[in-house]
């Protein structure tokens, strides 16, 4: 009896640590997944505002205050990301305007640098999500469309915004 209840210690042991480190190790891959993922974003980003300054879409050059990835709330490994932009003489209405503007720009950057999407080949590999103005500040949901996880994720912005119309 003794025996098997050592034997049985162990093994509840050896899972619980294969457990714990299997999860730290594909924390950290992730999380340098989206990290290499950001850096890559943020030279998009920063290239389509400074096309919609040097068009005069925008008075003047945007200023990124921040950028974050967001929280892994939607699944593992999606590369989405949160800008937090000052862009003068914007206004709420125009926001829609810009929001398809910067998938265009985006798109042609992509097209310019051959970045591989995993949608459809030729296909922009990175999609503003999301626009909208707190204060004077904009948000900017930005994806990184390279693997499946992000794919899904956009899958269910649709599906919640679907539902939005509906029930407005």
């Amino acid at each position: 009896m003794n025996r098997t209840i050592t034997i049985l210690i162990a093994v509840v042991i050896a899972v619980g640590l294969y457990l714990l480190i299997h999860h730290l190790i594909v924390r950290r891959n992730t999380q340098k997944a989206q990290s290499a993922a950001l850096e890559q974003t943020n030279v998009a980003v920063k290239a389509a505002l400074q096309r919609l300054a040097d068009e005069h879409f925008i008075a003047s050059p945007a200023t990124v205050l921040d950028a974050n990835i967001i929280p892994d709330g939607w699944g593992r490994g999606v590369m989405a990301f949160e800008y937090l932009l000052l862009i003068d003489q914007v206004t709420a209405d125009q926001l829609p305007i810009l929001r398809q503007r910067l998938n265009h720009i985006l798109a042609e950057f992509c097209q310019d640098h051959q970045i591989p999407s995993v949608v459809e080949p030729g296909e922009s590999a990175f999609l503003v999500t999301d626009v909208w103005r707190h204060t004077k500040r904009i948000h900017l949901g930005v994806a990184y469309l390279v693997n499946e996880a992000t794919i899904e994720y956009i899958q269910d912005l649709h599906r919640l915004d679907s539902k939005n119309k509906v029930t407005n």
